[in-house]
């Protein structure tokens, strides 16, 4: 598909711990880990296996931040963190406010070349 930037883009929905391939860029809001414990875990391995350049959004806590930056040095990648405020609108059956505010970290990983 051609974007109104001109650019190649390929929207996947896929299975992230059976997928395989070799992109660019991955961009993704993966499941934060709160209901299934671990989640955005497996989707950071995957893009990292398949792109030199990730940008991912998740929950912003400390402890996930250094379980984050430390994968990502494992992997070969440097990473930049920004945070931001998000207002989230019940979607799942377990969403009990109207609106929930929480942070976030939008991350920028790029792969270390020697």
């Amino acid at each position: 598909m051609k974007s109104e930037l001109n650019l190649d883009i390929e929207l996947l929905n896929a299975d992230v711990t059976q997928f395989h391939g070799r992109f660019n860029t991955v961009i993704q809001n993966p499941p934060f880990g709160v209901v299934n414990r671990g989640i955005d875990i497996k989707f950071l391995q995957t893009a990292f296996s398949v792109a030199d350049t990730v940008y991912s959004i998740h929950k912003s806590n400390e402890r996930s931040r250094e379980i984050i930056i430390k994968m990502a040095k494992e992997y070969g990648f440097s990473a930049e963190i920004l945070s931001e405020k998000y207002k989230l609108k019940p979607y799942y059956p377990w969403h009990m406010k109207r609106v929930h505010e929480f942070l976030v970290d939008i991350y920028f990983f790029s792969k270390v070349t020697r």
